[in-house]
């Protein structure tokens, strides 16, 4: 009830200012209502003008963000499924979303047939300074990682594979200072690079498994890092070997285990 008699006064404020005008009118000189036609036609025109812009913005913000979305859930869908879209009558429209997919397709088939290649645990550590009494090695045959211990704060891990049938030596070592960049074994016809040992140069550090020449890895074995696979050696990935080869000093003690 409240309402409506707010309504109904409002109402007759307006006829009241209405009235006032029309008098105002009548009374004025041509001249006078020319003006105010003008000034009154002028200010509509201009708020027309303001509302009609404000509209268009709005609407083609509206239709961006819809086509945006729209575009960000189909290229989501299509790195979740490449083959998401291929039925899509869009399809032909999408080369460069396709070739997206692709490259990534391949990126990550070729990361996971190739990790061998490449660090197991992320950046390096600094060793640069290090004493040989602060650095320590730790084979872990059940988790097949090699845990790079300084100061007593383990520091990189890398994974490895160990000999079959619980071929690699259990114990506490040395290395030993018998090191170099390939070996070959005539009567095993394969080798490896970046080799450092810990019993002689018997049982060693080194890379996933070589043919005859330095570099030329045999990616069936390579595909095997991460599970008991040597003959008692450590084997490490390509980039994780030379990363050992090059920066853990003889005299740093091992632990197998």
């Amino acid at each position: 009830m409240q309402f409506i008699r707010g309504f109904v006064s409002d109402i007759r404020k307006c006829a009241r200012v209405f009235a006032k005008v029309r008098r105002w009118w009548i009374r004025s000189s041509k001249t006078m209502r020319y003006i105010s036609a003008s000034i009154l036609a002028m200010l509509i025109v201009i708020f027309l003008l303001f509302v009609g812009f404000e509209t268009s913005n709005v609407l083609s913000t509206t239709y961006q963000y819809g086509v945006q979305a729209r575009k960000n859930a189909l290229i989501e869908k299509i790195k979740n499924n490449c083959g998401g879209i291929k039925n899509s009558r869009k399809g032909k429209n999408l080369n460069n979303i396709y070739k997206y997919c692709n490259k990534s397709s391949s990126k990550k088939a070729n990361a996971k047939s190739d990790f061998w290649k490449y660090p197991t645990g992320g950046a390096y550590p600094n060793l640069t300074g290090m004493k040989v009494s602060d650095l320590h090695i730790d084979v872990n045959l059940k988790k097949q990682r090699v845990y790079i211990i300084a100061k007593g704060k383990t520091v990189y891990s890398m994974i490895m594979s160990s000999g079959i049938n619980d071929s690699t030596p259990h114990g506490d070592y040395h290395i030993n200072g018998m090191r170099n960049k390939h070996f070959y074994n005539q009567n095993e016809k394969v080798g490896a690079d970046y080799w450092v040992g810990f019993i002689d140069a018997e049982y060693l550090f080194h890379s996933v498994p070589t043919n005859h020449e330095f570099g030329n890895y045999i990616r069936s074995e390579g595909m095997k890092l991460g599970k008991p696979a040597s003959h008692g050696c450590v084997r490490l990935s390509v980039a994780d070997a030379k990363w050992f080869y090059e920066n853990i000093p003889d005299g740093t003690s091992v632990h197998i285990g």
